[in-house]
């Protein structure tokens, strides 16, 4: 397939309209489009994920066949459905025409009532399948969501907007450019297969439009300490006081540590070295043939103690610490050990988007059982003792298909846009390996077995015992988060020994954590100072607030750090932040593994 050509005539205007050219184009476009989709289906989910939702699709079918009572009220429903959308589309098509603010791409829509139609009927029969699925008699719980969950991605596939023949939007855009979007969109998908034949991906956002160290990952600091798992960066302070407790931070290793340190005006670490606190980040080393085999015992020793350690010893003073996702499930282990060791160095803990129970763990273990998990040590063998993170990548993008697959079908491939700078997404194609057995054991023993919660968890050989846990512990959730549901998180208030603050935040996994007070966006809500049994009881109490959640948990974090002192000195010839480790791809990870 070749490139983009330049179509243009030499006064600058684009070439007469040419529909055998046009066809052409159309039928490539199709055909890699086909192809695309067999390769990413060949990336996908191993044998035994795809027999388990099979089986839930199955007993679905099943369960309607064989009770004619269900079966003619899901028919009715649809029916129902099919007439409301039909109403719908009738009244927009004789409302006139779109005002001034309204959607131009549903305004085009609206105007073509074969695509009108078309959407409505797909969104009719879309909401239904899910229904259907959530109400199927005699499932299981898990069974439901599967068979949800599964009818959500074909949904997500099928949708009328990813194809260029039912796409108002592409089909203006290429009548327009005489077929240009087209030849751009050929060559975006090209361009996407080969940057990885065997696993292709989406470019969701520009490659080139950010360095680390420049204008991401950019807060002035340095690395404090290394070892071969982590490499612990202190930031400068910014006033001419900080607080006397510093405080460390644990980011998820399944993503590198600067989603807490993007660009300048939404940097999490920027603004609390603002506030005046000596602020400590974690930054996990992606893992790769000399780490492959470090399990949970080296992640709370090389990880989690070794960063304890280095900061209390320098600060000769407790720590306040912060977890995030995974690494606060991390840090409560470790704040356990340690208390349970009669050792009070951790002043508090906070932990942001955490599980400690993961007994309602989301979308993200639906396909986590006893029978799926041979088909994840399958990946990790193929990688030589890693997960990689190619595949942690495509997990998490079909946890929102929509958002994070199909949005950029569209927009790369029917629309020939080039890709848009947003930080966010930069860092979560940034990906990173984990190591099998560390990968094995959150999986079998947090998703699973739910030993943390239970009080079955063991370090070292030794149980770990949340409650032994009495020192302030805030907790922080986000509503919309669909990794670490909000319901899930909440059940970790009871989990501890002594007192527990929880907050709920607008929003989901990410931008339910960062959200800079200054972008003055979403809200958050404040409930009891004793937090009930359940979360719905909680919500009952709870007052909302509107903006960040960020000054409130300042304000708590304020009470556990001690008087101002002046700050550190820099260490000499210390590293710059970022550091080196996040500076290592999954490419040159390869490239060196190989070499």
């Amino acid at each position: 397939m070749n490139g983009a050509d330049d179509d243009h005539s030499e006064d600058g205007e684009s070439d007469p309209f040419d529909i055998s050219e046009l066809s052409t184009k159309f039928a490539a476009l199709s055909q890699e489009m086909s192809r695309l989709t067999q390769m990413v289906a060949g990336a996908g989910p191993k044998r035994h994920e795809i027999a388990a939702a099979s089986q839930a699709l199955q007993r679905m079918s099943d369960a309607f066949s064989s009770n004619p009572d269900a079966m003619a009220a899901a028919q009715h429903d649809l029916t129902a459905r099919q007439m409301k959308a039909l109403q719908e589309v009738s009244q927009t098509m004789f409302a006139g025409p779109p005002a001034p603010g309204d959607d131009p791409v549903q305004a085009l829509i609206a105007a073509n009532p074969t695509h009108a139609f078309s959407q409505a009927m797909f969104k009719a029969h879309a909401e239904w399948s899910e229904h259907l699925a959530m109400t199927a008699p005699g499932l299981t719980p898990l069974e439901r969501r599967r068979a949800a969950y599964m009818l959500r991605q074909g949904n997500a596939a099928l949708a009328p907007a990813n194809t260029l023949a039912s796409n108002p939007r592409a089909l203006k855009a290429m009548l327009e450019s005489g077929g240009q979007t087209i030849q751009r969109g050929l060559a975006n998908l090209q361009a996407d297969i080969d940057a990885d034949p065997k696993r292709p991906s989406l470019l969701q956002t520009d490659p080139d439009a950010f360095k680390l160290g420049k204008n991401l990952a950019s807060t002035p600091g340095e690395v404090v300490y290394r070892n071969k798992l982590i490499e612990l960066i202190r930031y400068h302070a910014s006033t001419d006081d900080v607080r006397e407790v510093p405080l460390v931070i644990f980011p998820p290793w399944i993503n590198k540590f600067y989603v807490l340190d993007l660009t300048p005006e939404n940097s999490l670490v920027g603004w609390l070295r603002d506030q005046g606190f000596t602020v400590y980040i974690v930054s996990w080393r992606s893992a790769d043939q000399r780490t492959r085999k470090l399990d949970w015992n080296d992640y709370i020793e090389l990880g989690g103690r070794a960063a304890i350690d280095w900061v209390s010893d320098a600060h000769d003073s407790p720590v306040n610490t912060a977890g995030y996702c995974i690494g606060g499930a991390l840090l409560s282990v470790l704040a356990a050990r340690l208390a349970q060791e009669d050792d009070e160095r951790i002043a508090s803990v906070t932990l942001m988007a955490a599980q400690t129970d993961f007994s309602e763990s989301g979308d993200l273990g639906l396909f986590i059982d006893d029978e799926t998990l041979p088909g994840v040590q399958d990946v990790i063998d193929e990688a030589g003792g890693l997960m990689p993170g190619e595949a942690m990548r495509d997990a998490f993008n079909l946890l929102r298909p929509e958002d994070l697959i199909w949005r950029y079908v569209e927009q790369r491939y029917l629309l020939g846009e080039p890709p848009k700078a947003f930080d966010l997404l930069y860092w979560n194609s940034d990906q990173t390996n984990i190591p099998g057995p560390l990968h094995m054991q959150t999986l079998k023993r947090f998703y699973v077995d739910n030993a943390l919660a239970k009080g079955e968890f063991e370090i070292a050989g030794d149980a770990v015992d949340l409650g032994a846990v009495t020192c302030p512990v805030f907790i922080h959730a986000a509503r919309k988060d669909h990794i670490s549901p909000f319901p899930s998180v909440y059940k970790g208030v009871h989990l501890f020994g002594g007192e527990v603050t929880f907050i709920l935040a607008d929003s989901g996994h990410i931008a339910g954590v960062v959200n800079p007070p200054d972008a003055r966006k979403y809200r958050y809500w404040t409930g009891p100072g004793t937090p009930p049994k359940g979360h719905t009881a909680w919500e009952a109490d709870a007052v909302e607030h509107p903006g960040s959640w960020w000054p409130v948990w300042a304000d708590w974090l304020s009470e556990w750090s001690g008087d101002d002192v002046s700050p550190p000195n820099p260490i000499e010839r210390g590293t710059p932040a970022p550091g080196k480790y996040v500076l290592e791809t999954l490419s040159t990870i390869r490239q060196k593994d190989a070499g």
